[in-house]
């Protein structure tokens, strides 16, 4: 389904039956299910067959709803899915999605019924963390985290045999993981991936010895299943891949990806043609007297930059218009000057394409200062969402 731009050539609101119509604001993003289905199906075509898939859907599925996203992995056939967030998990049991959810950390013991009745799985980096999940929990099911040198959470690989035997000695804990997350911090000395993957190995081999292996043992993210194929262990857990985004410039496995924000999209809720009893334009860049100025029902409280930088255009009945300063909390200005059969309640495209114009991912991540990952973090719950 595509933006019906025939719809844009008449004056006023969208019509009742036009599927791109929210009920409740004049603003909304426009996601696209499929690309993140096929998303899916070019990792899976590159992964080994015994090799499973947990989607990351941190922040809400990076914006695009971890509900709706999660449903349209476990049609495809995804093993599970990780989140940081509680209300992520529930959104995706919400869908009745059924399948494994680790919650990375961040939930918290005291949130220990909702998360034994959603049967999720938490993280535990240490002793005392585990002690506190057994003690708040009639049965907890764990994923060991290790830290390999990202200094964030995880248990030293020092500590992670002591971890593993005490999950292991108890029968009212169920250790069905271990996994970590490849480092990116700088240092004098380079922390190669094969200097993680030895560290990582060693640990499983000595869980081997022991007897306390856990089944999965994953550590690759979006970067590492793209470019270091050697870290596939049993597992990975991509999660800006699904939406279209590699981080990284350097995939040694050939995936055509595809955005899943197709739009960012408003509407036109004033227009003001100036006149003299407004006085002279207001000393910003951009304004001069004699241009009409539109109003857009969205700001800096939906998500936009509040500090708007030179250069950022709109889309109005398949034209450019520039952008105006400053942003509000919930309303832009927009030039509309050399398109003057612009009227109240037309859409306007923030990102998408209107006729033969498109404004791209990557004109709105250098216009809002951040890169494309960073765009969809930037996307907040409160604006609704179109799915096609």
């Amino acid at each position: 389904m595509q933006l019906d731009y025939q719809t844009l050539t008449n004056c006023g609101p969208p019509a009742a039956s036009d599927p791109h119509r929210t009920p409740l604001r004049g603003s909304w993003y426009e996601i696209d299910l499929d690309a993140i289905r096929h998303n899916y199906r070019q990792l899976r075509a590159h992964l080994p067959a015994a090799v499973r898939i947990f989607a990351c859907l941190k922040r809400n599925g990076y914006g695009c709803g971890a509900g709706p996203v999660a449903s349209a992995l476990a049609a495809e056939g995804v093993d599970g899915f990780g989140v940081a967030a509680l209300p992520d998990a529930v959104a995706i049991r919400h869908m009745g999605v059924e399948l494994p959810i680790l919650l990375y950390p961040g939930p918290l013991p005291s949130s220990a019924d909702i998360i034994e009745r959603l049967g999720l799985t938490v993280t535990i980096s240490s002793l005392e963390e585990l002690e506190r999940w057994r003690a708040a929990m009639d049965s907890t099911r764990v994923f060991v985290k290790v830290d390999l040198g990202f200094y964030r959470s995880g248990a030293a690989p020092s500590a992670v045999s002591a971890l593993l035997a005490a999950g292991h000695a108890y029968d009212d804990v169920d250790v069905e993981g271990l996994y970590a997350h490849l480092s990116e911090l700088p240092s004098e000395t380079p922390f190669h991936v094969s200097e993680q993957r030895s560290r990582l190995q060693q640990i499983l081999q000595s869980a081997n010895a022991s007897g306390t292996r856990p089944p999965i043992a994953m550590v690759a993210s979006t970067v590492g299943v793209l470019r270091y194929p050697e870290m596939d262990f049993d597992a990975v857990d991509p999660g800006a891949l699904f939406i279209g985004v590699s981080d990284t410039d350097h995939s040694t496995r050939p995936v055509a990806l595809r955005p899943a924000l197709k739009a960012i999209s408003s509407s036109l809720v004033s227009i003001k043609r100036t006149d003299s009893s407004l006085g002279t334009a207001p000393s910003l860049p951009g304004y001069q007297q004699g241009m009409v100025v539109g109003v857009l029902g969205i700001g800096w409280g939906d998500g936009l930059p509040r500090q708007l930088p030179p250069g950022g255009e709109a889309l109005v009945r398949g034209r450019r218009a520039p952008l105006l300063p400053p942003v509000h909390l919930e309303h832009l200005r927009i030039d509309l000057t050399d398109i003057p059969d612009a009227c109240f309640g037309d859409q306007v495209l923030l990102l998408g394409q209107q006729g033969d114009q498109t404004i791209t991912q990557h004109e709105v991540a250098t216009w809002w200062g951040t890169d494309i990952v960073g765009l969809y973090a930037q996307l907040r719950d409160h604006v609704p969402r179109v799915y096609v």
